[in-house]
């Protein structure tokens, strides 16, 4: 073995790692962003709740006419549907994506193949961009270096199939 080829492996090393941390620091960013989202989304649900109830203590039993009464039962409205239809997906697919990225992260060692596919895919990058932009902002930062350094991935996953 010449000293390239010592260069070469310590080279394809520290791209793998850094492959790996990336990947560990989007997997924060999804575990962040679903924690964020489920505490704004419970917080809407609270809200409206107090809201609408405000609203219904408000107007009295008999009529509806309190504009004042009337607000506070639309913004309570308002809120329940905006935390449920909105926040409500965005909670269950950054939980989702969790699960996901901790599958990549498992396959890296055995197969760096299956998470070079996912890091290279612009799919997964305006996915990323929609649903969790700091879980994006590491996407970006891997789909860049992985797409720089596919000679070295290229030589990454012959050897984990035994090519070399």
């Amino acid at each position: 073995m010449n000293y390239n080829d010592i260069e070469t492996t310590e080279q394809d090393k520290n791209v793998l790692s850094t492959f790996k941390k990336f990947l560990g620091l989007e997997h924060f960013g999804w575990k962040f962003g679903a924690i964020m989202a489920l505490i704004s989304m419970i917080m809407f649900v609270i809200v409206s709740i107090i809201f609408i109830a405000i609203g219904a203590a408000s107007t009295g039993s008999d009529s509806f006419t309190d504009p004042p009464g009337q607000m506070f039962i639309a913004m309570g409205i308002t809120y329940l549907v905006s935390g449920l239809i909105v926040l409500l997906p965005v909670t269950i697919i950054n939980f989702a994506m969790i699960k996901k990225v901790e599958y990549y992260q498992s396959t890296v060692d055995r197969d760096v193949s299956i998470a070079r596919t996912r890091c290279t895919s612009v799919g997964m990058l305006v996915f990323c961009v929609i649903f969790n932009t700091l879980a994006a902002i590491f996407f970006i930062i891997n789909f860049a270096k992985t797409k720089n350094n596919a000679a070295s991935f290229d030589r990454i996953a012959a050897a984990q199939r035994g090519a070399i």
